[in-house]
């Protein structure tokens, strides 16, 4: 059964934004809303989408994978570097 949405801080897209300008790797820790399980991946964020009033991260691996991340599922967002 897929977990209810809950939208996400705003800062959220703001992150994601500044890595996607800037092709900033992020090491994600998120929940597949669907099966439950969680993954820890490096990814390249690609674009922000939405779909059926849920946000999603478009992005890609390490190993050139594209994954589809549902922002309220990512359990950690990791702040700017410089």
């Amino acid at each position: 059964m897929t977990k209810p949405y809950t939208p996400v801080p705003r800062f959220y897209h703001e992150r994601l934004t500044i890595a996607m300008m800037c092709n900033e790797s992020l090491p994600l820790h998120w929940e597949d809303a669907d099966s439950g399980m969680s993954y820890y991946v490096t990814v390249y964020p690609k674009d922000i989408v939405t779909e059926d009033e849920m946000d999603f991260l478009l992005a890609t691996t390490n190993e050139g994978e594209d994954v589809k991340i549902r922002l309220d599922m990512i359990r950690n967002m990791p702040t700017p570097t410089k």
